[in-house]
C-alpha cells in the first residue's frame, strides 16, 4: 500500500476487533515525542565565555572528541 487512500480503504474493510488493534498500534506510535533537550549555551566565567553542554550530553572525553573530529567535513 502506497497511498493514504489505499490504507484508509484497507482499514475500513477490517473487522471491528482488528480496527481496535490497529488503533492501539497507532496510538502507541503517535504519542507526543519527549521534549527536546536544551541546547548548549555560552556561560561567562570571569573574563571567559565557556560553552556549557546540555544535561545528559556525552562527556567530552578524548575518545569522543576524536570521533567527532573524524566526522568533521
Amino acid at each position: 500500500m502506497s497511498t493514504l487512500l489505499e490504507i484508509e480503504t484497507a482499514a475500513e474493510a477490517l473487522p471491528p476487533e482488528q480496527k481496535e488493534e490497529l488503533f492501539q498500534f497507532l496510538a502507541v506510535r503517535l504519542r507526543p515525542a519527549p521534549p527536546l533537550s536544551p541546547k548548549a549555551r555560552l556561560v561567562q566565567e570571569g573574563n571567559d565565555l565557556v560553552l556549557e553542554a546540555p544535561p545528559g550530553a556525552p562527556p567530552m572525553t578524548t575518545e569522543n572528541v576524536k570521533r567527532l573530529l573524524e566526522d568533521w567535513p
